[in-house]
């Protein structure tokens, strides 16, 4: 009888994942195909191996696998049959096994793929179905190199391949760790179907490039891939990354601030980042403001740390008023009066001698001091400002202690003198005043 059973269903079979990661191999290299091209095949079939190969294929589609497997059995062990039969029968035993699952059935199932190949006496259409599904057996069960060989043969027959296919290579290729001749495969793939792209190639192309510390293709790759998919953040991250390896900070910086912008960023951790970003960039306004908005916000938690991150970025950035309000908050936090001393200090480059005091004051009540030495000498130069001269000179008393380091001593010595030059000159003043 002329022709075969139904043209059944081939059995997917996918690999479970991309791998999640300049050179230029030829992409035709492993395999030399025939030069003939293949001739026609012959698809004639036996009236009664038609009918119970029918049979079979009715019970695979039924999903009734036991049954299908006995009767397919049954016909194997009867009498002898032709090149395409033979390869009918072959491939059906590998559909049933496929079809069963696991990796054992799997497993047993390639043989009977293998063979049906072998016997080349399916149509071409059919053979390279088989063989494609062969391949992506293959790479399923880990065997990378015989799927890469599988589709070299597969390629002598198939003239314009799709993405997928050359997916298959690039990604089994990258599976063995050889990225250069992944490269090709892949980069051919993404060209295969540009008006449809698929995410997990491009990664693939991005985990090869990570690998080869190629960073500016990867950089080059990104940008395209944020195009596509522009709102998942991992990608402008990575292209933060990539810049960094280039040592292009400040493309970095830039990259991370489009993606907050466009509220990418969410997680504490993301935005600290960007907040120490800005910091190593000597941009301490942009860091503080960012920390600031995202502690009212609460998706940064407003701990002791945190918030000492944030005074230091609006002291950096010269925003006193600023640094001071949060001291306010992190000084009853706090177990010593380290804060209160910062704030005196904050005062003085303000010139607000009053609250130098009241600072310095708070200082020395909490205790716990490092430096009490120089906040009574700080304390003294704002009374001494004020014309407070024995509150002046009762702190830099202070100040003068041997158990002051010497420059503290120094200065403290320094502004009694100065003090006692004030008030000589005032009192001076006084006697002119109240001279008869």
């Amino acid at each position: 009888m002329k022709g075969g059973p139904a043209n059944y269903r081939l059995l997917p079979v996918f690999i479970a994942a991309y791998l999640v990661l300049n050179s230029t191999p030829a992409l035709a290299q492993q395999y030399s195909c025939p030069t003939e091209e293949r001739k026609p095949r012959q698809t004639a079939m036996d009236e009664r191996t038609y009918r119970r190969l029918t049979v079979v294929h009715e019970l695979l589609g039924n999903s009734e696998l036991p049954a299908a497997m006995q009767k397919l059995q049954v016909l194997a062990a009867k009498g002898r049959f032709t090149p395409y039969e033979q390869s009918q029968i072959e491939q059906t035993f590998g559909f049933i096994l496929a079809q069963m699952g696991g990796k054992d059935n799997y497993n047993r199932a390639i043989p009977y793929f293998e063979r049906a190949i072998a016997l080349d006496a399916l149509p071409d259409s059919a053979q390279k179905g088989m063989m494609y599904s062969l391949s992506s057996l293959y790479a399923s069960q880990g065997r990378y190199r015989d799927t890469i060989d599988m589709m070299m043969k597969w390629l002598c027959i198939e003239k314009q391949p799709p993405g997928a296919a050359l997916i298959l290579i690039g990604s089994s290729y990258a599976q063995l760790e050889k990225y250069r001749e992944s490269l090709p495969w892949v980069k051919k793939a993404i060209e295969a179907q540009p008006e449809k792209p698929v995410e997990g190639w491009y990664q693939l192309e991005l985990a090869i490039f990570y690998e080869l510390a190629q960073y500016q293709n990867a950089a080059n790759i990104l940008k395209t891939v944020i195009l596509y998919w522009p709102d998942k953040a991992r990608y402008w991250e990575m292209l933060a990354g990539a810049y960094q390896e280039l040592r292009q900070d400040s493309n970095a910086l830039a990259t991370m601030m489009l993606a907050y912008q466009k509220g990418l960023l969410e997680k504490e951790d993301r935005l600290l980042n960007l907040v120490r970003m800005n910091l190593f960039l000597e941009n301490p306004f942009m860091a503080g403001t960012i920390l600031d908005t995202e502690i009212n916000r609460g998706r940064i938690q407003g701990t002791q740390k945190r918030l000492e991150l944030l005074l230091g970025a609006w002291t950096a950035a010269r925003e006193f008023d600023k640094a001071i309000s949060v001291i306010d908050r992190l000084g009853p936090m706090s177990d010593d009066g380290d804060f209160y001393y910062q704030k005196a200090q904050l005062f003085m480059e303000k010139a607000n001698w009053r609250e130098v005091v009241n600072a310095a004051d708070d200082a020395i009540r909490k205790g716990g001091l490092k430096e009490i030495c120089s906040v009574y000498l700080m304390k003294g130069v704002a009374n001494a400002e004020m014309d407070r001269y024995s509150a002046a000179d009762s702190s830099l008393d202070r100040a003068s202690r041997s158990s002051c380091k010497r420059n503290i001593r120094q200065q403290a010595t320094g502004w009694k003198s100065y003090v006692a030059d004030r008030r000589d000159a005032a009192d001076a003043r006084a006697g002119l005043r109240n001279a008869p």
